[in-house]
C-alpha cells in the first residue's frame, strides 16, 4: 500500500518474538552439551509434551503463542492505513478490483493469525475445545497456507490490478478534480506532455512496428510501464494493446480503401499494420469493425 517500505525505529517491535527465540537459542547452545542432548532425548521419549521443554526465557508453547499474537496485532495495526487505501478512487475499475484483492487477501492473513493464535494458546494451557486431532489441524494448515498462496499471486496473473496506483496517489486525500492540474499532481504524470510525445509517436508510425509492446511505449514516453498502463486507461478510457490494435486497424482500412491490395499482397499489408499473423489481422479487425476483413473489402 506504502509502494515501498521506508524504515521506521518502531519496526523493531515487529522483531520481539524473533528476538526472544535468538536469545533462548543462545542460552540453549551456552550451556553444556548435556542439557541440550537432555532435550532431544525428552523429546524423543515424550513428543507430546516436547512443546512444554523449557529452553531459556520460554518454552516452544509460549514461542508459539507469542509469535502468533504479535501477528494479529499487526495486522491490526495496519487497519487505518487500509481504511485509508481503500478510500482512493473508489470508482475507478482497476482500482475497485485492487482494493477487492487487498480485502480479500488481508481477510485471509486475519483469519489463518486468528485460528492459530487460538490454536496455541489451548495448547499452551493444556485445552483442545474444538476436539481437534493432530491430522485435522495438519489439514487445516494447510488448506489455509493454500488459500493464501493462491490469493497472494494472483497479481502475478492479473497484474493489471497493480498498475497505476503508486505511492504519490496515497498523499492524495482529495476526490478527483476535472482540472487537469490536480489530476497531473494525483497521478504524478504530466497528461499534457504524454499526450504530446503520444501523438509523435504516433506519427512516427511506431504502434505499427510488430514488437511494439507496452514496455517500449513507455521507454519513449520516459515512464515506468504501469504509469503508462494507467495513463491509457484514464486518457483514453482503453488499454494500450486495445488503443495500438484501433491504430492498426484504422491503418489497414487505410490502405485498403487506397487500393494497397492493386500491387501488394495480404501479407505486405498485416505486415504494413504491425500484425504478426493473418489470424491476428482478420480476428482484430472483425472484433473493431463489426465486419470481416473479406466483406469489408468487396465493399
Amino acid at each position: 500500500m506504502d509502494d515501498k517500505l521506508t524504515w521506521k525505529w518502531q519496526y523493531l517491535l515487529l522483531f520481539v518474538p524473533f528476538m526472544m527465540s535468538v536469545i533462548d537459542v543462545t542460552l540453549v547452545f551456552s550451556k553444556p552439551a548435556t542439557y541440550y542432548s537432555e532435550i532431544v532425548e525428552n523429546a524423543i521419549a515424550f513428543p507430546k509434551e516436547r512443546f512444554n521443554a523449557q529452553y531459556g526465557l520460554l518454552n516452544l508453547n509460549e514461542h508459539y503463542s507469542l509469535r502468533h499474537l504479535w501477528q494479529v496485532v499487526y495486522l491490526f495495526s495496519l487497519l487505518p492505513l487500509l481504511k485509508r487505501f481503500l478510500t482512493i478512487n473508489p470508482n475507478d475499475k482497476l482500482k475497485v478490483v485492487l482494493n477487492r484483492w487487498l480485502l480479500l487477501f488481508y481477510s485471509a492473513l486475519c483469519t489463518m493469525g486468528f485460528i492459530t493464535l487460538f490454536l496455541g494458546v489451548e495448547r499452551l494451557l493444556g485445552l483442545n475445545t474444538l476436539q481437534i486431532n493432530n491430522s485435522s489441524l495438519l489439514s487445516m494448515n494447510l488448506i489455509l497456507l493454500l488459500v493464501l498462496l493462491v490469493i497472494s499471486i494472483a497479481p502475478l496473473y492479473f497484474p493489471s490490478i497493480l498498475y497505476g496506483f503508486p505511492k504519490n496517489q496515497l498523499l492524495v486525500s482529495s476526490p478527483i478534480s476535472n482540472n487537469t492540474t490536480s489530476t497531473e499532481k494525483m497521478y504524478g504524470l504530466n497528461n499534457q506532455e504524454l499526450n504530446n510525445s503520444l501523438i509523435l509517436i504516433e506519427e512516427q508510425g511506431a504502434f505499427l512496428q510488430q514488437d511494439f509492446n507496452l514496455k517500449a511505449c513507455a521507454d519513449i514516453l520516459q515512464v515506468p510501464p504501469y504509469h503508462a498502463a494507467y495513463f491509457f486507461y484514464q486518457t483514453k478510457g482503453i488499454s494500450f494493446t486495445s488503443y495500438r490494435n484501433k491504430i492498426r486497424v484504422e491503418k489497414a482500412k487505410q490502405l485498403l480503401d487506397s487500393g494497397y491490395l492493386e500491387s501488394n499482397n495480404l501479407n505486405a499489408l498485416i505486415s504494413a499494420c504491425g500484425f504478426n499473423s493473418k489470424s491476428d489481422f482478420e480476428k482484430t479487425f472483425e472484433r473493431l469493425t463489426s465486419t470481416s476483413y473479406n466483406l469489408y473489402q468487396l465493399r
